[in-house]
Formats: structure tokens, C-alpha cells, sequence
């Protein structure tokens, strides 16, 4: 997406070698936070991008949480607020535990410090 983001080529190359065996899951509430740290960036262009990219896109699946999903995340950031998870990484967490999914395709350490695998940290 961002070519000239330090981390997108190591991205890129994990999503071509796994495409064929793992299928990427994200939620609705990433696009949105994306979407405003493009525009954050200067970059709004890239949203309009970003959108269509994800529209075209049938390798990954984009979850809409549900009202379970959400209360889970309400109690997991209420519990480790000090930790300095954002509420959307808590939403993230909580899809992950429910899926027993341990990789996440992020540079973010906040994954780690909950138990994940931040694969490009």
C-alpha cells in the first residue's frame, strides 16, 4: 500500500509467501483506524486506495464486531488500561483469542506484551 513505509516490503513478502495457507483477518475497526491515520498523514489520496484494495480483496477476511466481541473488549481494556492498549487493539486481542490466531502481521509491541506474535517487530 505504502511503498515507501520501512516495514512494507517484509509485509508484502509474508503475504505472498503464506497467501496459498493462512487466510488475514482484520476487523472493521482497523480499516477506520487506517483510513484516519492516512488522512492524520497527509495522505488522504491513500484512503481512497486503501478502500478499493480492500473492496477487491477476497484473501482477507474483515470482521464487523459484534456486541460480545465489543463487551469483551470493554473488559479487557478496562483491566490492563495501564498497559497502554488502544481500545481498537483490545477489539483486535479478543478476535485473536477467539480464533486461536497467535501471529499478528504488525510492528505494534503492545502484541507482544499481550501474548502475541508480532511478526514484523
Amino acid at each position: 500500500m505504502n511503498r515507501s513505509d520501512p516495514m512494507h516490503d517484509k509485509a508484502t513478502a509474508w503475504l505472498r509467501t503464506h497467501r496459498r495457507r493462512v487466510r488475514p483477518v482484520s476487523t472493521e475497526w482497523i480499516v477506520g483506524e487506517t483510513c484516519t491515520l492516512l488522512v492524520a498523514r497527509k495522505r488522504p489520496h491513500l484512503v481512497v486506495r486503501f478502500l478499493d484494495y480492500l473492496d477487491r480483496s477476497v484473501a482477507l477476511l474483515l470482521v464487523n464486531p459484534d456486541d460480545t466481541l465489543l463487551r469483551s473488549a470493554k473488559a479487557m481494556i478496562r483491566e490492563r488500561a495501564e498497559q497502554g492498549y488502544s481500545f481498537v487493539d483490545c477489539i483486535s486481542f479478543c478476535l485473536m483469542n477467539e480464533r486461536g490466531i497467535r501471529d499478528a502481521l504488525t510492528t505494534d509491541s503492545h502484541f507482544r506484551k499481550a501474548g502475541f506474535s508480532p511478526l514484523l517487530a
